[in-house]
């Protein structure tokens, strides 16, 4: 039985953004537009997270597609207390990650990434991760 994804909050890696509108059309662009056009989930992102989508927006020449993004995250900002409960799970050049994965614990939110950086925090139950083709394939169809 597949279970139903409506209601549930997803957090987007910067990777997700960069597979999307780097090589033209691809499964990932219509994931990131499947996510921006439906009423069923909620896309949270943090500050930090949104910077990194602009930095990328600017060198890929798509910041048409950052401002749509922006007008439909919902920006959610963790503790200070959250990023310390995840840090552990990351290298120290990772801070970033740990801010995004502290966003998803104080969210709920899914995170989809083709990033290894998450797989100690989500081996331990923390946060919820998916891979950008396990989100195609459960949220877009096919087994």
């Amino acid at each position: 039985m597949r279970r139903n994804y409506t209601g549930s909050k997803f957090l987007l890696d910067t990777n997700v953004f960069i597979a999307a509108v780097k090589r033209g059309w691809t499964d990932t662009t219509e994931l990131l537009l499947h996510f921006l056009t439906s009423k069923r989930y909620t896309l949270v992102a943090n500050d930090v997270l949104m910077a990194e989508y602009r930095k990328y927006a600017e060198k890929l020449n798509a910041l048409d597609f950052y401002d749509f993004i922006r007008r439909r995250v919902t920006i959610v900002n963790p503790s200070r207390e959250e990023v310390l409960r995840v840090l552990p799970y990351f290298p120290e050049t990772q801070l970033a990650d740990a801010v995004h994965a502290a966003t998803c614990l104080k969210s709920g939110a899914i995170l989809v990434t083709n990033e290894g950086h998450f797989e100690k925090v989500s081996r331990a139950g923390i946060i919820e991760v998916w891979s950008i083709s396990r989100a195609i394939k459960t949220l877009l169809g096919g087994d």
